[in-house]
């Protein structure tokens, strides 16, 4: 049996060099990576310290900050009281004094008791501010409404002097005042505790009837009852004050009610008289009314349509307003209200939080300006401290500049200015000349550049001068003709010189480009290695031919197959409709057999042309050069000569036991033969303007190594 040999090529040269080189690279490519990491790390280090400055300053303003807020914000609002009462000296410091306590008591900032002062101020009387301990009084009375209504001192604070101006509390004795104000609190917190009125909606309703109910004489306690029967029976917070107001004032017309109303009430035997005594209680006056119940029809007439069913529900409820009157008479029932809600763990917090608030601001008062001066100082370093990098790269940059040899600079530039202007003239004149000779890639870059230039300034000047000259050469006659004319052929004959000499620089620097040299001699060496196999494989030329084959098959074919497939599927649609399962297969097959024929139309041309070539080529066998045998070789191709190993490659492997030429243990046994080329050409270089005969000799004298290796080899092996 024949042996089979396989064929292992070492090709040697200059792999282990480069290897060694792109090791080197990479050496010194880790090498800056390290240095700029290195700076980096550097850089980062002295960002982080400015940060640290700057967070520093920071801190240290947003303690100045924290620390004075309180004592800023009671300031203000001390000042602002004074503006309002006139109170200077001891007697403001006497108030901030009793502010600062009452935060203390009640736990909340200093700043809002001074509000809830001045409020007392506004709405009652500036005189207030004489009489400090009154108005401490008054200020710890807003303090404690304010805790049944949420903390908020300016609705507690609205409620109690409505309530003092409603019913006309005389201001001339403060403390007196203050005492009632008391009372009333006390009263309105009871009444909301017992009926359903809250607050809020107590003082909307005293707003409408507290004057009426003065006048009246009825009691503050009363007129709380009245309002909360009132607003059960629907008549809510300014809704029932109205009614009140009404119903009061219907009462207190006495004799003077109208002569029908009073025969009626006379017939129903109630005392006109009687009912406008102020000295009775509204509950006794109102009882007087009791047979009107059963005449809803005087009792509409007498206190109208529109207050009959408030009239209706203060007769009837009489029991309850008694009731009211007493749940809220004598009572500290806002007192007691507001300790159980200060008796939370909030209110505990927020009155221990107000110990450190009144520090901050006794260290604040004791310090005076400096806490001024520290937070301003503070806070201008904080925007320093950001600034710093930009700070110290400038003064880097200062001391930079100071430091330049500006002498030297100077004549450097002026030379490199001469030079420059030495090297566009010559590129100028270079242009003009249109005397294209390559002078290398910045050369070739520059002299484009500057053509380009020269057709934008002087080539573009010059066409539009020619228009204008040949226009003007239109419109004049005479000798005035003929010289604008030949003006505007000078002026275009520029353009034209211009435009070509910059599309010619353009030209050479574009192919003296490096990597355009590359991808042409790519390119070139790429159709050099399709023409070397046309030229000597019979099967690629077939597979080539085959496929241009099969190619032109697809689209000659392509008609009618169209035609098979869209009749098929029209057929199908067809069949369908019609519900008819037999021409539906057919269409599918139809469509099927439309596609197979086409795909067998491509493969059959295919064959053809591949058969065909392959014939031809054992018809007609060439050498590998691409000519017929008997033709002699292009003398011009330079072959290197390939010299025959004097050593058997096969090591005396296919030599037999008694030196014959064959050995009959051999017999389909694998034969490995290894084949080292040390340097497949020594040295090749290529001189020439292009790149076709370069790209034959390298497939010459490459495909002529191999070949000669491995003939040596098999007749080696014979």
């Amino acid at each position: 049996m024949a042996s089979v040999f396989d064929y292992i090529f070492n090709i040697g040269g200059n792999f282990t060099a480069q290897i060694s080189g792109m090791s080197a690279a990479a050496g010194n490519f880790t090498a800056q990576a390290e240095v700029a990491e290195s700076r980096g790390r550097s850089l980062a280090g002295t960002l982080a310290s400015f940060s640290y400055f700057k967070d520093i300053a920071q801190n240290v303003a947003d303690g100045f900050n924290q620390l004075s807020s309180a004592g800023i914000n009671l300031d203000s609002q001390m000042h602002d009281l004074s503006a309002v009462a006139g109170v200077t000296g001891e007697g403001l410091k006497q108030i901030e004094g009793f502010a600062r306590d009452s935060a203390l008591a009640f736990g909340t900032d200093a700043g809002v008791s001074v509000e809830g002062y001045k409020l007392l101020l506004s709405q009652l009387t500036p005189e207030l501010g004489k009489y400090p301990e009154a108005l401490s009084a008054m200020g710890d009375c807003i303090q404690t409404t304010s805790k049944l209504m949420g903390g908020d001192g300016v609705a507690a604070a609205n409620v109690l002097t409505t309530a003092m101006n409603q019913y006309g509390v005389s201001m001339e004795d403060p403390t007196a005042a203050a005492a009632e104000m008391a009372r009333m609190m006390n009263v309105m917190a009871a009444a909301g505790q017992a009926g359903s009125a809250e607050l809020p909606a107590i003082s909307a309703a005293l707003q409408q009837c507290g004057m009426a109910a003065k006048a009246a004489n009825v009691s503050f306690e009363e007129t709380n009852a009245a309002i909360q029967v009132l607003d059960k029976a629907g008549k809510k917070a300014s809704e029932g004050g109205v009614a009140l107001r009404n119903v009061l004032g219907q009462l207190s017309k006495g004799r003077f009610v109208e002569k029908q109303a009073r025969e009626e009430l006379e017939k129903a035997g109630i005392d006109v008289v009687a009912l406008g005594d102020n000295s009775k209680t509204l509950k006794e006056r109102l009882e007087m009314l009791k047979p009107m119940l059963n005449d809803s029809a005087l009792l509409s007439k007498f206190f109208g349509v529109e207050n009959a069913n408030a009239a209706r529900a203060l007769i009837q409820g009489t029991e309850s307003l008694q009731g009211f009157t007493d749940a809220v008479t004598g009572t500290n029932s806002a007192t007691e209200q507001a300790a159980v809600i200060m008796d939370s763990y909030a209110e505990r917090q927020a009155r221990v939080n107000q110990r450190f608030e009144d520090l901050k601001i006794s260290i604040f008062q004791a310090t005076g300006d400096f806490s001024l001066w520290c937070g301003v100082l503070t806070s201008a370093l904080v925007p320093l401290a950001q600034l710093a990098p930009l700070l110290t790269a400038g003064w880097k940059l200062m001391l930079l500049i100071k430091g330049l040899k500006w002498a030297t600079m100077w004549s450097g530039i002026v030379g490199w200015v001469r030079s420059a202007a030495i090297s566009i003239a010559l590129m100028n004149g270079t242009l003009s000349t249109s005397n294209m000779i390559s002078l290398g890639f910045i050369g070739n870059m520059g002299r484009a550049t500057i053509g380009l230039v020269r057709f934008a300034t002087v080539g573009i000047f010059n066409a539009l001068k020619g228009l204008g000259a040949l226009v003007l050469s239109f419109v004049t006659g005479g000798t005035a003709s003929a010289a604008f004319s030949a003006t505007a052929s000078t002026s275009f004959g520029v353009f034209a010189t211009t435009a070509t000499a910059a599309c010619r620089a353009v030209g050479v620097a574009i192919m003296n480009i490096p990597i355009i040299g590359w991808i042409a001699a790519a390119v070139a060496a790429l159709v050099a290695i399709g023409v070397h196999f046309w030229n000597t494989s019979a099967k690629f030329r077939a597979v080539l031919k085959g496929t241009w084959a099969a190619f032109k098959a697809c689209f000659t074919g392509i008609g009618d197959m169209a035609k098979q497939v869209f009749g098929a599927i029209g057929d199908l649609i067809k069949a369908c409709f019609k519900l008819d399962g037999d021409g539906v297969s057919a269409a599918l097959t139809k469509l099927k057999a439309g596609f197979s024929d086409y795909g067998k139309q491509m493969g059959q041309a295919f064959n053809e042309a591949y058969e065909a070539e392959m014939s031809a080529s054992e018809k007609n066998p060439k050498k590998p050069n691409g000519k017929p045998k008997g033709t002699p070789n292009n003398a011009g191709a330079a072959i290197p000569t390939v010299t025959t190993p004097t050593v058997d490659p096969t090591g005396g492997s296919l030599s037999g036991a008694s030196g014959t030429g064959s050995n009959s243990d051999t017999g389909g046994k694998i034969k490995n033969i290894t084949i080292n080329i040390e340097k497949l050409v020594e040295r090749f270089e290529i001189h020439s303007a292009t790149v076709g005969e370069s790209a034959e000799q390298v497939k010459a004298v490459i495909l002529e190594a191999l070949t000669g290796a491995l003939n040596d080899t098999q007749l080696a092996t014979e």
